[in-house]
């Protein structure tokens, strides 16, 4: 993984627990579908620069 995907993920977990403190709600749904998009996102662009 490059060093721009890990400031991604460390950016969405920061994001995450931000909010997830001040609306004092620590649901996990939303930061799985978001990582899942980034890794599919991430896939598919890779895929593409090969082509």
């Amino acid at each position: 993984m490059s060093k721009s995907i890990m400031l991604l993920i460390a950016g969405i977990l920061f994001a995450w627990l931000v909010i997830s403190i001040i609306t004092k709600n620590f649901d996990g749904d939303f930061l799985l579908i978001l990582l899942l998009g980034v890794s599919i996102g991430y896939g598919v662009g890779k895929k593409e620069q090969k082509d």
